[in-house]
């Protein structure tokens, strides 16, 4: 008899392909090496994530078209998203008897448009991934964390779907909660969430290992996009000081950022020091991780960040701000520096390029072979199959 998994992800609104979307398609992938039949509910925009992505899967669709491009980050562009999500909410509602008694249901993420149907299903097993903490109603009223956006809307939306979501969840019989970082299992059991429910999954990364003698181009290099989470200003002001001080002094930095960012570039005498990579693709990435001495890490907050694991992989020294989901993640594995005071995240990271020049690197010293293990994509796949398993091993199906 098949098994089967109904993937709900009606948060897809764009080709573009994110942190969960990766983590998504993995599990995806795993699910169907498992022998599980995998269906996904969503839009348009996921058919075409999808495509050359994974194959073996059936998709129902949710509404009709994709959304056009448009300014997400505006607050008419949050309204039409928000409309949007509804829709496709009303989509997965009315196919909703496509998901058996015999079936497991999985929600990509904590938002109501995928726990909404999660829950009003009739799969016999339920599964929910929580990514990231939303910040908390106090936070958002004082702009409290890094990702508050000025209006508040989004962060308000965020938190107030996140607070129904665990729990409306928490009531659901016979289910499993994935957890991408160590520090929400004590704030899930306070919830009212029974320890056999939890599951802690890595964000996952490949683990891959720097490719014979690699010549280092680069001295620093970052990954992200323009928002006030990510520390940008930060960024641009220790490249400019950095110059100063290290003779030929490079930087690349990866992400669709130099419309953004290109004038502020040439305002600090940049242009001759800093590369825009663009977007690249994954084996790109990590080429140009390989080719750079030090990888930094400026944001004023993040939750599980992939871009860390992938820098220590591939055997890349981290500076990174002290914020305090970090270090239950990478440990010793990172060099902290007070938050966020530039001059000692500009301190270290000179310290850092200077060390990488004359040939040293504390990673060395410590067990990378043991954080490949625990975050690589192999063991996230493995911990998924293993709660599907437990949770459909005691179905009936016809």
């Amino acid at each position: 008899m098949n098994k089967r998994v109904h993937f709900l992800c009606n948060g897809v609104y764009t080709s573009k392909v994110g942190g969960g979307d990766i983590h998504m398609i993995h599990l995806a992938r795993a699910a169907l090496a498992h022998g599980y039949k995998v269906n996904f509910f969503g839009g348009h925009a996921l058919q075409r994530q999808l495509e050359g992505q994974l194959s073996g899967h059936t998709l129902t669709l949710t509404d009709r078209r994709a959304l056009p491009t448009f300014d997400d980050s505006a607050v008419g562009g949050q309204l039409r998203m928000f409309i949007d999500y509804t829709k496709r909410l009303s989509g997965t509602l009315k196919q909703l008897p496509l998901i058996e008694s015999g079936d497991v249901a999985y929600a990509v993420g904590d938002f109501w448009y995928d726990v909404v149907p999660l829950v009003r299903s009739r799969a016999g097993g339920k599964m929910l991934v929580y990514h990231m903490r939303a910040p908390t109603f106090k936070q958002i009223a004082v702009r409290g964390r890094a990702d508050v956006d000025p209006t508040r809307i989004a962060s308000l939306h965020y938190a107030t779907s996140q607070t129904y979501s665990l729990r409306r969840f928490r009531r659901v019989p016979h289910k499993r909660i994935l957890h991408v970082h160590p520090e929400m299992r004590d704030q899930l059991l306070r919830l009212g969430f029974q320890p056999n429910e939890l599951r802690y999954v890595s964000f996952g990364v490949e683990p891959r290992r720097p490719s014979g003698n690699i010549t280092k181009v680069f001295d620093v290099i970052w990954i992200g996009r323009k928002h006030r989470q990510k520390g940008v200003e930060d960024l641009l002001q220790t490249l400019a000081t950095l110059k100063e001080r290290i003779p030929g002094f490079r930087a690349v930095l990866i992400g669709n950022l130099q419309r953004d960012l290109q004038s502020d570039v040439d305002r600090l005498g940049l242009g001759s020091t800093v590369e825009f990579a663009g977007f690249v693709s994954e084996d790109e990435k990590f080429r140009l991780l390989e080719t750079s001495r030090v990888f930094l890490m400026p944001s004023r907050f993040e939750g599980s960040p992939r871009a860390i694991a992938e820098a220590l992989v591939s055997e890349v020294p981290v500076v990174a701000y002290d914020v305090p989901t970090y270090r239950p993640l990478f440990a010793d594995f990172v060099r902290y520096v007070p938050c966020f005071s530039v001059a000692d995240f500009t301190r270290e990271t000179e310290a850092q390029v200077n060390a990488a020049r004359a040939g040293d690197n504390y990673l060395r010293m410590l067990d990378l072979e043991a954080f490949r293990k625990t975050n690589s994509w192999s063991t996230v796949e493995e911990t998924f199959c293993q709660a599907l398993d437990e949770l459909s091993g005691s179905l009936k199906r016809t």
